[in-house]
């Protein structure tokens, strides 16, 4: 008898697991989904908001303004973040599926569409400044695989580089960017 008293108790316990596990797995999903709204209802509104405040303002907003809107305590960098978003909204609008983060988001769009710098220095006498200039992109045929690596081999030696560092760099910024694909294909 007491064979049949202890697979009733381990029978138990696992159900118990598993709706706690079932009950936990519902409430991820729940955060997820009220994070991705985080940036359309709250941080892209509170950004038009700041625009038209600092439109009002003709600049900076006073700590007053801000107090009659009620977003005084909305932390300063929330802020700054939301008014970057409301400012770069029709240039987002591919980045949103992939991130519940508006300053995650941000950091992605300024690094992929950051320009290249050149870290050295080289004699400028008699040479005319190209500051503010910038070259536009040729719309040639796409690039492939090998002329990819070819440019990243190039972007590495031009800022000193070495390629451990990179492949370090990289395969980290890989296992995040599957982390959020798997995250994204676990709530739909």
């Amino acid at each position: 008898m007491t064979k049949s008293n202890i697979n009733e108790v381990t029978s138990a316990e696992i159900n118990t697991l598993e709706s706690q596990g079932k009950a936990l797995g519902n409430a991820w999903k729940r955060i997820v989904k009220a994070e991705k709204k985080q940036i359309t209802e709250f941080d892209l509104p509170l950004g038009k908001l700041l625009i038209e405040l600092s439109v009002e303002a003709g600049g900076n907003i006073k700590k007053n303004r801000l107090q009659d809107c009620g977003i005084q305590n909305v932390p300063k960098q929330r802020r700054t973040d939301a008014k970057q978003l409301a400012e770069l909204w029709d240039n987002l609008t591919d980045y949103l599926p992939r991130f519940t983060s508006t300053s995650a988001m941000l950091k992605a769009y300024k690094a992929d569409n950051k320009a290249p710098v050149e870290s050295k220095a080289k004699n400028t006498v008699g040479e005319k400044s190209d500051v503010g200039q910038t070259e536009k992109p040729t719309a040639s045929k796409p690039m492939q695989a090998d002329d990819v690596a070819v440019a990243v081999l190039e972007m590495l030696e031009a800022n000193n580089i070495s390629l451990d560092d990179f492949n370090k760099s990289f395969e980290a910024i890989s296992n995040i960017l599957q982390d959020e694909d798997t995250n994204k294909q676990a709530v739909a």
